[in-house]
């Protein structure tokens, strides 16, 4: 992982332990099972901010969490 101040943006970690693909966060692409939208940020208000994840297998962050997306947290 990188040694900067954007361990929390989503960033390209080839082997990482941690990637997209098993995050809670992450939803995936119903017609590309390789990429994603990562639904982690949200604004001052509470609305989601999307961002595209384009390898689901190697891009990480620093707010990567193990589990399944409950109903409450996503509403």
């Amino acid at each position: 992982m990188s040694t900067t101040g954007d361990d929390y943006m989503m960033h390209q970690e080839a082997g990482t332990k941690k990637p997209c693909q098993s995050c809670k966060w992450q939803i995936a692409d119903p017609t590309n099972p390789l990429r994603g939208q990562c639904t982690v940020n949200r604004n001052k208000m509470g609305g989601v901010w999307k961002r595209w994840v384009t390898d689901v297998n190697t891009m990480t962050c620093a707010k990567h969490e193990e589990g399944k997306l409950s109903f409450r947290e996503h509403v």
